[in-house]
């Protein structure tokens, strides 16, 4: 396309070339992007129906992190007993007031 000025008789008459208008782009439109915390990543698999050893295998994080994440208590190691029991030939817990009574 081009453009034509014309002044008063004694000036040359002077063309200008326009640009085109670049042509609308072809590509997907760009959307927004959104970076999940890994609490929310863990939240979002669970619901996905994934289980917790899933979860900690895709996230390169402990399974106890993610039952952290999802506010599952984590049971104490089996092998040290807890506060208030004794324990009875190693097959069952009695608590130490039930002995003394």
């Amino acid at each position: 396309m081009t453009v034509s000025i014309s002044g008063s008789t004694s000036t040359p008459q002077a063309t200008f070339p326009i640009p085109a208008e670049p042509a609308p782009s072809q590509s997907t439109p760009k959307t927004d992007t959104v970076k999940l915390s890994q609490a929310a990543q863990v939240q979002l698999l669970v619901q996905q129906g994934e289980s917790v050893s899933q979860i900690a295998t895709s996230l390169s994080i402990s399974p106890a992190i993610v039952d952290g994440y999802l506010d599952i208590p984590v049971a104490p190691p089996a092998s040290a007993p807890t506060s208030g029991t004794q324990t009875n030939q190693g097959t069952s817990t009695t608590p130490v007031a039930a002995l003394t009574s």
